[in-house]
């Protein structure tokens, strides 16, 4: 395989590389069978037995393992049964409208949607705000053609990674591309227990604005503590959460409000991953890492009480308490008239066995610990792996360790953005504003860090220089001094893990300085990674946060091709995805590139508190290609045709 840094001088409207059918990932090194089975014999393995390399961490890309990553993509659920339903409650706060959903999509008599439209048929009360009956909701869910229910979600009310990374497109689910239109802000909010999340946002659950009939309960140092009151913790959280525009996901437990939109899964070589690259160690560069993390760190509710004093400053006990108190199912609650401590009631009562609660499908890393006390790595932040148990009939994701993982893994870097077939993408390709475009590139030095194909530098630029919001830099900088090496288990590892299984220590040369650091261009204040051009006409809006966003008609061109804005209403998310709207890609664009416009969105977003105080506001990336910076309007529309026409090949249509 040629480097990246070689592509560097190829035409820039060639298409990128694909992953190759036959190689092996190597913890992030491409490797040719010969130099795979090469280092099966350094290893002093046989290299003609298919286990040699799982024993020493490479995995073969097959069709077959692409297959099987695809069906767990597509039908698997995310998250555990107890924690996220049981305790968070989704299926049944996605009950709440079921009446709605099934009439409107028995109203499209078979037809696809790519964002259903609901009306509201009684009042509706989310935190402080109602919904009054007749209220029209775009969900963003979508319908595939004679189907009725939505892409990724099941009959059950699970969710699969299809929900947020596949869409429609002429009747065809195409994946990869984010769904950017989803009401992840309601369907989060109508869940019974929201505030069970609290983790995720900048709340502290004994902050004296929450005090009122919360349950008593002893923290881990045998006080008794007074938790919050559950109903003015949730009307608070859910207000919180009604803050985030759509498209948008909020995953860490980290205390700080950092949502993200939801990004494109066009993986290959686009790694480290994440908004600020945290993910870059282990099989794929780091894609496993993320991969796993939905599974178990995201989604897990219970497991960040391991390190939430450390990192959150919130005793543990009170962590788990106020999980509990307000729990989905009744039964689930803390007992009334009786002062516990959280932990050993939940062992004692409602699940004695962890692997079979808030533990399900998950498998402690080597050298984290034992839970409840495990210590986070590079590779794993609760020190959890997602690795289904291979006695489960019928489970398409159980396996050998870590085989759903990096099945999904390989599954997502077969993916390449879909061919951009807009009639404004044709007539930017024919009349050669796309060519055109591609000389401003280089003239302009996006290259310089966005190098083709893939459009990217694999690195993780310090915060002082990319001086966008720094809430998605800093989601991790608390967890640097409780690393603990990132070790795994070797490939052929079955589930349960025996005893005396083999262990595999990942290699973090060249990402951060000494295996319990995070990663270079994180420290000391974080950073961001430089994101992929590729596929930008379906991914809009921009930057980090998504904040450089604006409505289609809101701008208006002379025939000289410059503009003015003729509704400052469609500037920003307030003009667009916090109304459900979408984001118009060329606009968009154009505010990432020219400084006027970018300075009237940063503008529109500062405008609203919403925003601001879920840390959105499109500041950053002062990289601009306009008048000041010594390019005229068309050379700017071409440039922006150039971005846009990135996709699976760029220079056809």
């Amino acid at each position: 395989m040629t480097s990246q840094t070689a592509f560097a001088k190829v035409d820039l409207l060639q298409p990128a590389p694909t992953q190759p059918l036959g190689y092996y990932d190597y913890f992030g090194k491409l490797l040719s069978p010969q130099e795979a089975s090469q280092l099966v014999v350094n290893k002093r393995l046989n290299p003609n037995d298919p286990i040699s390399y799982q024993r020493v961490g490479a995995v073969k890309i097959t069709k077959e393992l692409i297959a099987k990553g695809e069906d767990i993509f597509f039908n698997r659920k995310i998250g555990d049964t107890f924690g996220l339903q049981g305790v968070f409650g989704f299926a049944l706060g996605f009950a709440k409208i079921s009446n709605e959903l099934g009439v409107a999509i028995a109203s499209l008599q078979g037809q696809p949607t790519t964002n259903l439209k609901i009306t509201l048929q009684k009042d509706l009360t989310l935190g402080s705000r109602t919904f009054p009956k007749g209220t029209v909701i775009p969900t963003g869910l979508k319908i595939p053609k004679g189907q009725s229910g939505a892409l990724g979600i099941t009959a059950s009310g699970d969710l699969t990674c299809a929900l947020c990374h596949a869409t429609l497109s002429n009747s065809k689910v195409i994946p990869g591309v984010p769904n950017g239109e989803l009401a992840i802000p309601l369907f989060i909010a109508l869940a019974p227990n929201t505030a069970a999340g609290f983790a995720r946002l900048n709340f502290n659950p004994l902050d004296p604005q929450y005090k009122g009939n919360g349950k008593t309960i002893i923290d881990s140092k045998g006080h008794q503590v007074e938790l919050p009151d559950p109903d003015k913790l949730e009307k608070a959280f859910d207000d919180a959460v009604l803050d985030v525009p759509f498209g948008h996901f909020e995953s860490s437990p980290d205390g700080i409000r950092d949502t993200t939109q939801i990004p494109s899964v066009f993986t290959f070589k686009d790694h480290p991953y994440l908004a600020d690259g945290q993910f870059a160690v282990g099989p794929f560069a780091g894609l496993t890492a993320i991969t796993n993390a939905v599974h178990s760190s995201e989604i897990n509710l219970f497991a960040a009480a391991q390190v939430s004093e450390k990192t959150l400053g919130i005793d543990p006990e009170v962590y788990i308490g106020t999980l509990l108190q307000n729990a989905a199912v009744p039964s689930l609650r803390l007992p009334e008239g009786v002062i516990v401590k959280p932990s050993e009631w939940l062992r004692g009562v409602i699940a004695p066995n962890p692997t079979q609660a808030e533990l399900e499908d998950q498998i402690p890393a080597p050298g984290t610990g034992t839970y409840p006390k495990l210590r986070p790595s590079l590779f794993t932040y609760n020190g959890l792996v997602f690795s289904p148990n291979t006695q489960k009939p019928g489970d398409i994701a159980s396996g050998t360790f870590l085989f759903a993982d990096n099945a999904m893994s390989a599954f997502q870097n077969s993916l390449v953005p879909p061919a951009n077939q807009t009639s404004e993408n044709w007539q930017a390709l024919t009349n050669n504003s796309v060519k055109r475009g591609a000389k401003v590139f280089e003239k302009a030095n996006c290259a310089t860090c966005h190098i083709p194909p893939f459009f990217t530098d694999n690195k993780i630029h310090p915060i002082d220089e990319i001086r966008t919001n720094p809430a998605r830099a800093q989601s991790r900088l608390a967890l640097n001094n409780l690393l603990v090496p990132p070790k795994l288990y070797t490939f052929n590892t079955p589930v349960p893990i025996p005893a005396n299984a083999e262990v595999l220590d990942l290699p973090t040369q060249g990402i951060s300085d000494t295996p319990t650091t995070l990663p270079k261009g994180i420290l000391p204040k974080g950073g961001y990674k430089t994101t992929t051009l590729r596929g930008l006409y379906a991914s809009a809006p921009y930057l980090h946060d998504g904040g450089a966003a604006v409505r289609a008609g809101s701008l208006r061109f002379d025939s000289n091709g410059c503009f003015t804005v003729v509704n400052k209403s469609g500037l920003g998310l307030s003009g667009t995805l916090s109304l459900g709207i979408p984001a118009d890609p060329a606009s968009s664009l154009r505010a990432l590139l020219d400084r006027d416009l970018r300075a009237l969105v940063i503008k529109a977003n500062k405008a609203n508190p919403s925003l601001v105080r879920s840390n959105l506001d499109g500041t950053g990336h002062y990289f601009y290609v306009d008048r000041q910076a010594g390019f005229n309007s068309n050379q700017q529309a071409d440039l922006i045709n150039f971005l846009l026409a990135l996709d699976d090949n760029p220079g056809s249509f």
